[in-house]
């Protein structure tokens, strides 16, 4: 980390906020050394065009450079802290220079969860399988495993989910319930569709890290496919939807996600201890759906 001192640190979860002052000294060499540098295009009343010595540049143009400086060495201050702190920033930090003391900023790094991954071999799924059952009764059992899945990891995995990510989420899912039900939820439903925004959120950074640590990927090709899939819906604009996924990563990474997930959901599958059940198609809708109106 270039010179500079740490005089205030507040963590807040996932938000690390310091407050860091620079090296005066540090800062006026390196001022002097870009009015030396600029000195024959630099003006200065009185004298000639490259003549005008340190102090006549400083009192007309310091102040100006100074700034730059600043802010210069404040990115370089930034970069070596988080290297030093072996932060994982999970967007651009924020640096904000301190208008009355002009040689100190504030920084502000929202960091990723860590998550450490212990032993999932161990977590118990109960498979039920209909014998009388069609196409809907598949789906329902499949969605009976994966709620028993995700409900043991979130129960296992604790950790602080960005704060950020949770609001946007909650507003879709307010959303989705206001284009449901035509009407704004009640303080109580809110709060319970806040706590299904929080858990959406963890499971999918949960979801994320595992399929990181184990080198799960979705083959572009699967996802091109995906992407002429949703673009053939609309022949008329077939083209340019295309584009748009291509030239959008964060739409492309949002399209994906199902895919990843559907990865992710076979390995731990593969590891889990998995018992199985043999019911009518009644007594599985029964479980299922039950279950499924709990967890809601």
């Amino acid at each position: 980390m270039e010179p500079a001192r740490i005089i205030a640190e507040q963590v807040d979860g996932l938000r690390h906020e310091y407050r860091i002052e620079l090296d005066p000294e540090r800062v006026r060499e390196a001022v002097d050394e870009r009015l030396r540098r600029g000195g024959r295009k630099l003006t200065v009343p009185g004298f000639r065009p490259g003549r005008a010595p340190l102090s006549a540049l400083r009192t007309h143009h310091g102040k100006r450079l100074r700034e730059g400086v600043v802010d210069s060495l404040a990115i370089s201050v930034t970069r070596g802290l988080i290297a030093e702190r072996g932060l994982s920033p999970r967007s651009r930090p924020s640096i904000r220079i301190d208008t009355e003391a002009p040689g100190a900023f504030v920084l502000t790094v929202d960091v990723t969860p860590e998550i450490e991954l212990g032993d999932m071999a161990e977590i118990p799924i109960h498979r039920l399988r209909a014998t009388d059952g069609d196409e809907q009764c598949a789906a329902l059992a499949d969605e009976y495993v994966r709620r028993q899945l995700f409900d043991a990891l979130l129960e296992q995995y604790g950790f602080p989910v960005p704060e950020e990510m949770v609001d946007s989420e909650h507003t879709r899912v307010v959303a989705g319930y206001r284009d449901a039900v035509g009407e704004e939820p009640d303080p109580a439903t809110d709060q319970e569709l806040a706590a299904i925004a929080e858990r959406r959120i963890r499971l999918a950074l949960l979801l994320s890290e595992i399929a990181c640590r184990n080198s799960i990927e979705v083959p572009r090709a699967e996802v091109e496919q995906l992407v002429e899939r949703v673009a053939g819906r609309d022949p008329e604009h077939e083209d340019e939807i295309i584009d748009y996924y291509l030239d959008h990563p964060t739409a492309m990474a949002e399209l994906q996600s199902p895919l990843l997930e559907e990865r992710v959901v076979r390995f731990l599958l593969e590891r889990c201890r998995i018992t199985e059940e043999t019911v009518d198609a009644n007594r599985l809708r029964a479980v299922v759906l039950g279950e499924v109106a709990d967890a809601s």
